[in-house]
């Protein structure tokens, strides 16, 4: 009779958990492209949890918690190299919920200008990758503006051109001069072999396309 007493209870309290346990599931994305991330740790935590239990996003930023009984939960939302999130006030009562969780890149550090040291001859030049040469402008080649100009900028060690200053000038021809260089790509120079940030003169030569 115990036996079927403690069998009958047992059976209703099962029943009674798998009515309150719910799931989650969701995707995390990059809020900047909408990308989906993947390895992200989505850890849920709730007073109806004992512990907490964490999920880790798919290659195609999907993730899913199951049996958790109902409850408010908090979330920890993490993945190296983007902030961590930490949304709260999420109820469950014992169904499904989908949700979509977006997380903010690192913002990227830049080295402030005065970071930087006057290129001298000691150290190795920084070298072109990559980007467009200037081009002329129509009041420029209306006019036939030709000459040398002389710009001074910033070249990082990751080898962006930053905080141009046009030290020499030509008519028309200043503002292209700085798109093309500031969207260029350099090796950094180097200082003893390592890369620094530099003040670096470029004398930009510039002649009438034919």
């Amino acid at each position: 009779m115990r036996t079927r007493v403690f069998t009958a209870f047992f059976a209703l309290a099962t029943a009674a958990f798998g009515q309150a346990a719910g799931s989650l599931t969701g995707v995390v994305v990059d809020a900047s492209t909408q990308a989906p991330l993947g390895d992200v740790a989505v850890t849920a935590r709730s007073p109806s949890l004992i512990g907490e239990q964490t999920a880790v996003s798919d290659a195609d930023g999907n993730f899913e918690m199951t049996l958790l009984p109902a409850g408010t939960y908090d979330l920890l939302v993490k993945r190296d190299g983007f902030q961590s999130f930490a949304p709260g006030g999420l109820v469950l009562k014992g169904h499904r919920v989908r949700v979509r969780l977006a997380l903010m890149p690192n913002p990227v550090v830049q080295a402030p200008a005065d970071a930087a040291v006057e290129f001298n001859d000691t150290m190795t030049a920084p070298a072109m990758i990559s980007g467009p040469a200037p081009e002329y402008t129509p009041e420029a080649l209306d006019r036939g503006i030709e000459g040398t100009m002389s710009v001074r900028c910033v070249v990082t060690v990751s080898g962006q051109v930053r905080n141009c200053k046009v030290l020499k000038g030509l008519p028309y021809m200043d503002s292209a001069v700085l798109r093309a260089l500031q969207s260029r790509r350099y090796k950094p120079a180097l200082a003893d072999g390592k890369p620094v940030d530099v003040y670096y003169t470029f004398t930009i030569r510039l002649k009438l396309p034919q």
